[in-house]
């Protein structure tokens, strides 16, 4: 039996214009504001655009089972009736664990910030049972490789752009995403993270090494985080910045100081940087390996190598607490893939 096809996600200008209002008052930061007005204030751009995805994805099904119900709250139309069958139909339309909790959450937070007189504390509360008893839907063991693998792609694609005679703008684009690859492989920076750095900024240079700082705001989890740029990486970052990145930049915005850059020469969004990833890696390993599996392969060759080291992972990945860490991250591997995950590694 074919499962069903959830409704479309309503854009925020399809929205009833009460619900419009309520999201913007409750994202503003007026401190006189009334109680409950910029509750959402402080949320970054992502969280923002997850709920509002999240809650345009309600509407659309709210529309298309009950109609949207104009002459009720958003509140008043989130009856624990409806909830029920909205989970219910996203769990027979085969959505995966995370996902059918994240979009109780989403509806659950707008609902929290745009109504804050009105008591959905449930939708919370079943959102949070949901990621307790969660489960990845595919088999991520399968999918993991040697972090050494992904190392050595870094490698043959900057040795490929100084070897290979690519034309034109292609040789500084491989070397770009040979060096983007290669960190990536050595200290797991989530893509937002990677895109951001700048030179100058999250980039700096002390002696005659190279750190990356981002500052708290820059952070998931709202702790600033640093570290050293990988030692072996020291002439390929300087070679790309001297050589490889002013051919790029000389395509498109002149100032830019941000590190990766486009063959136009414009600043790479995350999500340009994720496609990098995606595609290099499928074309060299026939699977893609998105940020979160590396970060995957990452914790599980500490938590293999070092007994009582989630700690050491939680400090890597950039979380506040190790539950992260010890739950989402830390998959069984062998011996032989830890000794090559360790390889990669300067030092903890």
């Amino acid at each position: 039996m074919k499962s069903p096809r959830m409704p479309s996600c309503w854009p925020i200008s399809d929205w009833p214009s009460a619900d419009q209002k309520a999201w913007t008052c409750a994202a503003e930061s007026d401190p006189l504001a009334r109680e409950g007005q910029g509750a959402s204030s402080h949320w970054r751009v992502t969280t923002r655009r997850f709920v509002q995805v999240g809650y345009g994805n309600w509407l659309g099904w709210l529309d298309a089972r009950h109609g949207v119900c104009l002459d009720e709250t958003p509140a008043q139309r989130a009856t624990v009736a409806r909830v029920r069958e909205y989970l219910n139909e996203l769990t027979q339309a085969g959505l995966a664990d995370y996902t059918r909790a994240g979009r109780m959450q989403a509806l659950g937070d707008a609902l929290r910030t745009m109504c804050p007189e009105t008591p959905t504390a449930f939708i919370g509360k079943l959102a949070g049972h949901l990621y307790a008893e969660a489960r990845p839907l595919r088999d991520l063991n399968g999918r993991l490789r040697p972090a050494r693998e992904i190392l050595d792609l870094g490698y043959h694609l900057m040795q490929s752009a100084n070897t290979d005679h690519l034309p034109g703008v292609r040789r500084p684009i491989a070397f770009r995403d040979g060096l983007l690859i290669a960190l990536w492989a050595c200290r797991m920076l989530r893509v937002a993270n990677l895109s951001q750095i700048a030179i100058d900024g999250q980039l700096l240079r002390t002696g005659d090494r190279h750190r990356v700082e981002f500052s708290a705001a820059e952070m998931k989890q709202r702790r600033p985080w640093g570290c050293s740029w990988p030692e072996r990486l020291e002439d390929a970052l300087a070679e790309y910045i001297s050589e490889h990145r002013p051919r790029l930049a000389a395509r498109g915005q002149a100032g830019s100081k941000v590190l990766w850059l486009s063959q136009f020469g414009t600043p790479m969004p995350p999500e340009s940087v994720a496609q990098v990833i995606k595609l290099r890696t499928k074309a060299a390993f026939g699977q893609s390996i998105s940020s979160h599996l590396m970060r995957h392969i990452g914790a599980t060759g500490l938590a293999e190598a070092y007994s009582n080291s989630s700690i050491d992972i939680a400090a890597m990945l950039g979380h506040a607490t190790t539950d992260t860490a010890e739950k989402h991250y830390i998959l069984g591997r062998g011996a032989a893939a830890v000794r090559d995950y360790n390889a990669v590694l300067d030092t903890l």
